[in-house]
């Protein structure tokens, strides 16, 4: 029986596999998305029952769509993030196929492509992407053996207390999940150990920001290299209840005994490892140095934003950390089930390829794999710290798919089906230009109306998320008067957004964007005559108008200023529109 042919397979239909739909999707590439179960499944039937995600409804998103019903300071439920993911890849027609398992992958012999192996059949395709994240195979240490206690699952089989029998539980992983599970079953009165390890615990909120937004106006989510190490390090962050900072101290004055690494069983004792106050201690370091540096930002850039000294006020160790417990018998200490929180493995079992390093890795950088054609997305640290997070997946895929635009343009040359480069593509979607002649040909000045139109383009290419076509420009010359296009922290030759999260970078792109755009138009900064600046937080009045004087100086224009609730995509803070007015003398 013959094969179904495609360009792109991508396996698996979670947050990646839909990022990487949309994108190759706005590059007119062919592709189908296999995914063995539904979309986003993970997030229902692989969760426990109260999971939120770990950042708010504002951070933790795609560019084109806001988590609908729910406040942007909010924690979306696992359930709301599955059925975010759903209604997103209906938005943009994905071409998903679910209930379809992927069972081998193997590169064709003697021509370009794989034969992909389906459980529905067999598929050819020219480039495959494997979308299927970090999380595939929960790991459990064989520490404990079975029979030890009634009840051993790993955190992705938890789902709520009742679940496990009566008595008391240990568990194993300080990040997010088993500190979340072991706050959880304490609250329903049950004895708890929680066994820490190494961890990072920021500041849920500090100064009235969230810590997503000071990793962001501190550029810690693009950090492309992590320290030594630092890829098995948790993260210790809560959005539950509302979300709040994760405190060791606090867990243990709620009853929580906190012990040290689990090492070793033997004879029913549980050992832990004596290094419990020095984990605390290193996270606690993490801690402050993410707020000192936090103050420091506040007082360069002059915010005006609420002091919070008792947020540097580390309470004293309780006697758990001082004293720590080294051996645990489960018996005589009524334990009966171990949840263990310690992270996944990855399975790329169905991946028949020279992809991967010597310790069975992939060998990729930045999604691109060492074999031609194969990729991988959503991996964390896949291109900076932020990769593990749902809209910084989504940036990682558009460059993949790019990488992909750009390597079917080199295989067309010389063929009757040659698809436009990767690069001219992307810029036409972004409505950019770059200040290549080439570049400045495709983007002439059109005159329509009367009117000069600069740097003109469609919604469709600029924003293929969103079911808009619209003609539109960056700039109309309609006599003397020059109306630009309202501007935000996107450089115009490359179409990447700059400073995200700092709102005061963003304004200082967006002015020297007008400015350009004016000097194409004929103008100068000095003919402005009005602007209009939006912002979505009133908190960022002063930085953002900070930025607009200096390129202003001297010049005096009226301005208006509004907020609104957003702007076209999330981590756009600002957008500043212009008008000026060319004196007769000066024009041509």
């Amino acid at each position: 029986m013959p094969s179904e042919e495609t360009e792109v397979v991508v396996v698996g239909a979670g947050q990646a596999g839909v990022a990487m739909s949309e994108h190759l999707g706005a590059l007119g590439i062919p592709h189908l998305v296999l995914e063995r179960h539904g979309i986003a499944e993970r997030w229902r039937s692989q969760r426990w029952d109260s999971l939120v995600a770990n950042g708010p409804a504002w951070h933790d998103r795609f560019p084109g769509m806001e988590f609908p019903h729910i406040a942007p300071d909010a924690f979306p439920s696992k359930e709301q993030v599955a059925d975010y993911f759903v209604a997103y890849a209906e938005n943009i027609g994905a071409p998903i196929r679910c209930g379809v398992e992927v069972t081998s992958v193997h590169k064709h012999t003697g021509r370009p492509g794989f034969r992909v192996e389906t459980s529905e059949g067999s598929i050819d395709a020219r480039f495959v992407v494997a979308a299927t994240g970090p999380f595939q195979r929960p790991v459990i240490p064989p520490i404990v053996p079975d029979g030890a206690v009634p009840v051993q699952i790993h955190s992705s089989g938890y789902r709520n207390p009742g679940q496990l029998p009566a008595g008391a539980v240990l568990v194993v992983g300080a990040g997010s999940s088993g500190v979340q599970i072991a706050d959880e079953l304490r609250r329903t009165g049950r004895r708890v150990f929680l066994s820490v390890g190494p961890h990072d615990r920021p500041p849920r909120e500090y100064r009235g920001r969230d810590f997503c937004w000071w990793l962001g106006v501190l550029g810690l989510w693009d950090a492309q290299t992590p320290a030594q190490g630092a890829e098995h390090v948790t993260i210790a962050v809560s959005g539950a209840r509302g979300g709040h900072t994760v405190d060791f101290r606090a867990l243990a004055d709620t009853g929580i005994e906190l012990v040290g690494l689990t090492a070793s069983y033997g004879d029913g004792i549980l050992r832990f490892a004596p290094d419990l106050a020095t984990n605390i201690a290193l996270g606690d370091a993490k801690y402050l140095g993410l707020l000192r540096a936090a103050d420091a930002y506040i007082d360069r850039n002059g915010l005006d934003l609420p002091e919070e000294p008792e947020a540097h006020l580390l309470g004293p160790d309780p006697q758990c950390v001082t004293v720590p417990r080294l051996e645990l018998d489960l018996a005589e200490a009524g334990v009966t089930s171990i949840v263990w929180a310690t992270g996944f493995a990855t399975d790329y079992s169905w991946l028949d390829v020279d992809a991967f390093d010597e310790k069975g890795r992939p060998n990729q950088r930045r999604g691109v794999s060492c074999e031609p054609g194969v990729y991988f997305l959503g991996l964390p640290w896949l291109s900076r710290r932020g990769s593990s997070f749902i809209w910084g997946v989504w940036h990682d895929a558009r460059y993949v798919a790019d990488h992909i635009a750009t390597r079917r343009g080199y295989l067309a040359y010389g063929t009757t089906d040659q698809p436009v480069a990767a690069q001219a593509t992307r810029k036409n979607r972004e409505g950019a230009m770059t200040s290549t002649n080439e570049d400045r040909e495709l983007k002439a000045p059109i005159v329509t109306g009367g009117h000069t139109r600069i740097r003109p383009f469609n919604t469709r290419d600029t924003y293929p998320e969103q079911s808009l076509d619209n003609d539109l420009c960056q700039a109309v010359v309609a006599g003397n008067t020059v109306y630009v296009r309202g501007q935000i922290g996107q450089d115009l030759a490359t179409s990447e957004s700059v400073g995200i999260g700092n709102a005061e970078a963003q304004a200082e792109q967006a002015m020297s964007n007008i400015k350009m755009l004016l000097e194409e138009a004929g103008s100068r900064m000095e003919h402005l005559v009005k602007l209009t600046i939006y912002l979505i937080d009133p908190r960022y009045r002063e930085a953002v108008y900070r930025a607009v004087g200096r390129w202003t100086k001297g010049v005096h224009p009226i301005s208006t200023g509004l907020v609104v609730s957003a702007l076209a995509r999330p981590e756009w803070l600002c957008e500043i529109d212009a008008i000026a007015v060319i004196p007769e003398e000066d024009r041509a």
